[in-house]
């Protein structure tokens, strides 16, 4: 049996390597919405820390990196303060498992805390199988910018907590928001 923890982080540096391979084989053939060269995936996954205000958790499976899920708490959208997950990545070995869920019920519980009703992310329109995975979890589509949709959640739904681990089987449940991408000067 295989020993799953979620962990909360506060310094980047010990990951680092892992996190950007983590992520860099997650999006291995999505050349549309990710970042390649790996120096950018660092300095983006440096940028995630700092606007994360202790949203920033990693999987571990037998102790090693597998995943990671970012919040950024204080995001505005249309001037209203919502809350953005920018990044959900479960590496391809480990994909499928529940991880994913995992790393997003401790996010929704940790805005839960703070008092969050909402929570919203972008996901690239042509990834069907993140999109259905957070379709699962009670996401909504509610904007469009470009190639990418806004989903929204209220953190008051039930929907999340009656998903049962067989469901949440995609093979892919990454996202960046676009806010992310163009604005983070990353």
């Amino acid at each position: 049996m295989e020993k799953i923890e979620i962990i909360s982080i506060k310094d980047l540096k010990p990951l680092a390597e892992d996190l950007k391979r983590i992520y860099l084989e997650a999006y291995r053939e999505d050349y549309i919405y990710a970042y390649r060269d790996p120096s950018r995936v660092k300095r983006y996954l440096k940028w995630l820390m700092k606007h994360a205000d202790g949203g920033f958790w990693v999987a571990f499976v037998n102790g090693k990196p597998a995943g990671f899920i970012v919040v950024q708490p204080d995001c505005r959208f249309h001037g209203k303060v919502v809350p953005e997950i920018h990044e959900l990545v479960v590496d391809p070995v480990y994909q499928g498992q529940g991880l994913g869920k995992l790393l997003m019920q401790k996010a929704l519980e940790f805005l839960k805390k703070r008092g969050f009703k909402r929570v919203a992310l972008w996901v690239g329109e042509k990834n069907e199988d993140a999109r259905r995975f957070y379709e699962k979890l009670g996401f909504k589509v509610t904007d469009r910018q470009g190639a990418w949709l806004r989903m929204e959640k209220e953190l008051e739904d039930k929907a999340y907590d009656q998903i049962s681990s067989k469901e949440s089987s995609t093979k892919k449940a990454s996202t960046t928001s676009t806010n992310s991408m163009i604005s983070s000067g990353v």
